[in-house]
């Protein structure tokens, strides 16, 4: 047996038990509630040290909010255990002799993949045509097998920090120069499945593949062709590779033995069934109305991601005294706002009517964009955008400019909450603000904002030992907090119109 996880008092677990599957494809499914994106945060750990932090992140301004400390993970592996549990400042093992205990999983590495919309566009200075190369065969090999095309032959890649492996992919256009789409063109689908496969082709034998709803991101016939091409990888390379989903299509086109179905009872105890019959597995996630989100919100990137979801929690706390009553929200983020759109109009009709499904825009999109396209009279692209009707909204800022603006204007104010935030009281934020030029407009603005928000997310990322997704989600609800009061006339009616 590979080994075990034991998670005990733990979010929604009192207590789960779970083998790790061996070598293959293992599709994990559930209903809300019941355990399993904290199951895979716990797999996770196993080689990614900031798992925990990432994860499982802990209030800092209240120990009745968010509090871990009754909650443990045990890892058992041949005949030891190591328990992991959150005491005071951060996330320790008991016995500490065992603190080395991953390393005899056995696995070559541990790596976690989910449906990121982060693309890497080369900058105008930094691409040259010359350092442009060849993609692997086998990733445009299997690309075009997943996506019935022919067009990833012309994928190509070009590093854009020499040294530290800071792959972008491109796509060449068969002119004359030669020109290139970068990845913002790709599809979020498109994206997810290269970065996988990119993954998967450099990934050395023996190693664990965590998958987390990929296949939100593709039609159901790509589902399957993929699944089919991880099969094959697992047994090529001994891979074990953990695929949650939701899935009907997926459960229903595998043996049953790959399907570990986590059974929740009354008593908060997780039962995971493995070999669960499809029928059982689809039977109790159709049963349950949280399977599904109630909202589904499309935006741009992380940042519009973690901003709308900060301010969502500002609002459901003042709509719903009930907290039970509040709708369940899924934020994900697709690329750039075209891509948003497109990616909408064609997903719209996968996810059943009873599912709001609203694509969230940034503010410069309707202030710049459809306010240059009315003004030229661009019927195409307005005819786009005026077919979503009331699923089209947009955010009362630009996520960065709304945050660099407010930063610039109190300084003083916002270095406090973060220094209480993230409990380091010589953090300063002076240079970073100094950095902003709120004068400026348009992109140029943006791009500003964008470069001083960056810097100060490092900065405290580094001070702090913080992970820069969890500084950022940390950023934005300091941000929510601090301007709701300014911001409740735009967010209420905003969500208000989806209820």
């Amino acid at each position: 047996m590979p080994g075990s996880i034991e998670i005990k008092n733990l979010r929604n677990i009192r207590k789960l038990r779970f083998n790790i599957p061996d070598r293959g494809v293992s599709l994990l499914t559930a209903g809300n509630g019941a355990g399993k994106t904290s199951l895979l945060a716990c797999l996770r750990r196993i080689g990614h040290s900031s798992a925990f932090p990432i994860h499982f992140p802990v209030s800092l301004q209240s120990d009745k909010l968010d509090n871990h400390s009754n909650g443990t993970i045990t890892y058992e592996v041949n005949g030891n255990s190591v328990e992991y549990a959150y005491r005071g400042e951060r996330w320790t093992p008991r016995p500490r002799k065992y603190a080395n205990l991953f390393e005899q999983f056995g696995y070559a590495s541990v790596t976690y993949i989910g449906a990121s919309a982060e693309r890497i566009t080369p900058r105008p200075e930094d691409f040259d045509t010359r350092h442009v190369r060849g993609a692997e065969e086998a990733i445009k090999k299997a690309a075009n097998e997943i996506f019935e095309t022919e067009k990833f032959k012309e994928l190509r890649s070009i590093n854009l920090s020499p040294g530290v492996g800071n792959d972008a992919f491109v796509l060449a256009l068969g002119t004359s120069p030669q020109t290139y789409h970068s990845e913002k063109h790709f599809s979020l689908g498109e994206l997810c499945v290269l970065k996988l496969l990119r993954l998967l082709h450099g990934v050395a034998n023996n190693s664990m593949i965590i998958v987390d709803e990929l296949e939100m991101a593709l039609h159901p016939r790509a589902q399957l062709r993929l699944l089919r091409y991880l099969e094959k990888q697992a047994a090529e390379k001994s891979l074990t590779i953990v695929f949650s989903t939701h899935s009907v299509t997926l459960l229903k086109c595998v043996n049953r033995r790959q399907i570990i179905y986590l059974e929740k009872q009354d008593d908060g105890e997780i039962t995971p069934i493995y070999g669960c019959y499809p029928t059982f597995a689809l039977g109790n996630i159709a049963s349950d109305e949280e399977a599904l989100p109630d909202w589904l919100l499309y935006v741009e990137d992380q940042f519009a991601r973690d901003v709308l979801r900060a301010f969502f929690e500002k609002f459901a706390r003042d709509k719903f005294a009930n907290p039970t009553e509040q709708p369940n929200v899924k934020i994900v983020p697709v690329g750039g706002f075209k891509e948003v759109v497109t990616f909408f109009t064609r997903n719209k009709s996968v996810m059943p009517n009873q599912v709001v499904q609203v694509a969230v825009l940034d503010e410069d999109v309707k202030s710049e964009t459809v306010a240059e396209w009315t003004k030229n009279s661009n019927h195409a692209q307005l005819a786009k955008f005026q077919a979503l009707g009331s699923n089209l909204k947009y955010l009362p800022f630009t996520p960065e400019v709304g945050i660099m603006d407010h930063v610039s204007k109190n300084r003083q104010t916002f270095e406090k909450a973060l220094r209480s935030y993230f409990r380091d009281n010589l953090l300063r934020i002076s240079t970073f603000a100094d950095k902003y030029e709120s004068s400026l407009s348009g992109k140029s603005k943006r791009d500003s904002a964008k470069n001083s928000l960056g810097e100060l997310i490092a900065y405290i990322g580094d001070r702090t030992q913080t992970p820069s997704e969890t500084v950022r989600d940390g950023l934005c609800g300091v941000f929510a907090n601090l301007t709701w009061a300014s911001y409740k006339k735009d967010f209420m009616p905003l969500f208000a119109s989806m209820l």
